[in-house]
């Protein structure tokens, strides 16, 4: 991070977190892979070594893929002071490589380590991904016979993503199952945690019967945003000096179809059919199963693009920071981390016009939002945001405007877990 950058920190977090916690997490997924459940697993095991309290992590293990992450081993065993990283033997998910979950091998283990480790709270993150191989919600039982929480988070609307990886014969049949599972998974924790009020609403609507919000999805507020511009970012950290120059317009995330990249990948090449007078640059930032198909797809050649690979998440900020605007066409997101991310450091927003972007974005103020539907809407708003610079940097004042200190999300999140430990305890 630039000089003069900074995170926030809650100055009211140790007066509400005096007894020190013991947590067991249970992730399928972690760093080195980058996405939001993994950065936001990182976060809030670093704030919870920070306060003292004591972690028990279990996460799939990367070992198997050293080729694509060959630093798998600098995120597993003691990673911060009083948090233990155990890496659990793991198989391919969903037939994509860098997607791991753990192998139904590993359930015993965890289950005797769980026992060992005496928690007080035990979280599980996408219990229904982690179902699919282990067939099984480890700790579930210690929870019930020790009388603790068993909290499972909601991250992920895997039912959306069923049409981007199901024939289309199948979808119908998929999506009554999934369903049928998910509900039947989330019943069983005593809460089933969320970070946004229109996810909320849709479990209820579900018959998920003990759903809890909180603002506890997020990325770390960003302290004086304005001091992470660097005149010469891209020449200094990716070696592009040209790009420095010309509007840069960043797409940000895993490349994989959930993100509605077909929809992207069929509009993106008609920007070349805009009356564009401004000289620009198209950024790919991520890693995903359609790393290929992106780099060689006809826009690379007729529009100015370049790929940039995976981003390490701390740095995220620096890179948000130094573009013009970060543009998605994500629908099935639960919360929407990237632009949130976009946000904190002043960068607007292009996005579709859908439930999880109006929980972030009001239109023509912090962001502007396109038809879905409409590719046409697409490329002539994404045209106007690259030709007007006038509209970005009212759109940038308005998001510094409204910028506020709020609280970390990481410690909200550990503020709950001791709320729910404490009515567990008086129950």
């Amino acid at each position: 991070m630039c000089e003069g950058g900074s995170r926030t920190t809650s100055t009211s977090f140790n007066t509400l977190t005096k007894d020190k916690m013991k947590v067991v997490i249970i992730s399928a997924t972690f760093l080195p892979s980058h996405d939001g459940v993994s950065i936001t697993l990182y976060e809030r095991i670093k704030q919870l070594s920070v306060a003292g309290h004591e972690a028990l992590c279990f996460v799939s293990s990367y070992q198997e893929i050293a080729s694509i992450y060959p630093k798998w081993s600098d995120y597993i065993g003691d990673l911060f002071p009083n948090i233990k990283i155990i890496s659990l033997a793991s198989e391919e998910w969903m037939d994509v490589p860098q997607e791991r979950n753990p192998k139904r091998s590993t359930l015993k283990m965890m289950e005797e380590a769980i026992a060992q480790f005496k928690p007080d709270v035990i979280e599980i993150e996408e219990p229904e991904r982690l179902w699919t191989t282990l067939f099984s919600l480890p700790g579930l039982k210690y929870a019930q016979q020790n009388n603790i929480p068993y909290i499972g988070c909601y991250r992920t609307n895997f039912i959306d993503y069923i049409p981007d990886y199901v024939p289309g014969f199948l979808v119908g049949i998929a999506k009554t199952a999934a369903l049928f599972l998910t509900k039947w998974l989330y019943n069983q924790c005593s809460i089933t945690l969320v970070g946004s009020r229109f996810i909320e609403q849709k479990l209820q609507a579900w018959g998920i019967n003990n759903v809890d919000y909180a603002k506890v999805i997020g990325p770390p507020v960003i302290k004086n945003p304005e001091l992470l511009k660097q005149a010469d970012f891209f020449a200094q950290n990716y070696n592009l000096p040209d790009v420095d120059q010309n509007i840069k317009i960043l797409f940000l995330g895993r490349l994989s179809p959930d993100k509605n990249w077909d929809f992207t990948l069929q509009h993106l090449a008609k920007l070349k059919q805009q009356n564009i007078t401004q000289k620009f640059t198209i950024l790919v930032a991520g890693r995903g199963e359609l790393d290929e198909a992106i780099a060689t797809h006809p826009f690379m050649k007729e529009l100015p693009t370049k790929i940039l690979g995976e981003v390490a998440h701390d740095q995220v900020p620096n890179l948000l920071a130094n573009v013009d605007f970060h543009v998605t066409a994500s629908l099935k997101e639960t919360f929407g981390r990237t632009v949130q991310e976009s946000l904190y450091v002043g960068t607007p927003i292009l996005a579709p016009d859908c439930d999880w972007t109006r929980n972030l974005i009001e239109p023509n103020q912090n962001g502007i939002l396109f038809d879905p539907n409409s590719g046409e809407d697409f490329i002539q708003k994404l045209a106007s945001l690259i030709e007007n610079e006038g509209d970005r940097q009212q759109l940038r004042k308005n998001i510094l405007a409204n910028h506020s200190e709020k609280n970390d999300p990481s410690y909200i999140w550990i503020e709950y877990l001791q709320r729910q430990i404490d009515q567990a305890q008086t129950q």
